[in-house]
């Protein structure tokens, strides 16, 4: 489903990026968001809470999923749906979201988190020119983020005490180099991301 090129991958040596990725990538199914998918990523959400995610937060997030604003995958392991995340591309700037990306706790440090991260830096356009990554995350994620590159650029207060509903703020610089690199890293390891045939990433993004 990639455009590879083959003359260019692993012709170089691996990015900081690519030395976090490769090794902790979890075989799993990678397909987009249905409808249907709501109750299954309800459940994920709430198997986060309230360690890591704020007990209030699940009616807003609900309502995200619902609204569709986002271009959605979900993983799968074993036929049930374990985690969840969204791509958005900024108008016509070289900046990307991603969003409400997490992982049913009981299958969180296995490699999943890192596949999900994966998945949504493949769709990402090719451009010859650099790409910024932005996202939020809870404060607990920022030495997962870090070892991909990610650096903490802010922390918002949240109304809660103890540091749960505080939101930091990411943000990473990847090179085209690192998409590509990306591609085939998940392609050797058969893990495939299965699209819509009605689905077109690039164009719904550029659109925008």
């Amino acid at each position: 489903m990639f455009d590879h090129h083959e003359e260019d991958a692993g012709s170089e040596e691996l990015s900081p990026l690519m030395h976090a990725i490769v090794p902790r990538l979890a075989l799993c199914r990678i397909r987009e968001y249905e409808p249907e998918d709501l109750e299954a990523c309800v459940e994920v959400h709430r198997s986060n809470e309230p360690d890591l995610l704020p007990a209030g937060g699940l009616e807003s997030f609900t309502a995200f999923l619902e609204g569709g604003t986002s271009y959605m995958l979900v993983i799968e392991h074993a036929g049930d749906v374990i985690g969840f995340g969204g791509l958005e591309l900024v108008g016509d700037s070289d900046t990307a979201l991603l969003r409400h990306g997490m992982i049913h706790r009981e299958y969180q440090r296995r490699g999943f988190g890192t596949t999900l991260l994966a998945a949504r830096i493949a769709l990402l356009e090719t451009d010859e020119r650099p790409l910024e990554i932005w996202m939020g995350a809870p404060p607990p994620a920022v030495p997962f983020y870090g070892r991909f590159g990610f650096k903490l650029e802010r922390v918002h207060p949240g109304a809660t005490g103890g540091g749960v509903g505080h939101s930091a703020m990411f943000s990473l610089m990847i090179e085209p180099q690192d998409i590509l690199d990306v591609r085939d890293a998940l392609e050797e390891r058969e893990i495939r991301i299965e699209l819509n045939e009605e689905s077109d990433f690039e164009e719904e993004t550029d659109e925008e």
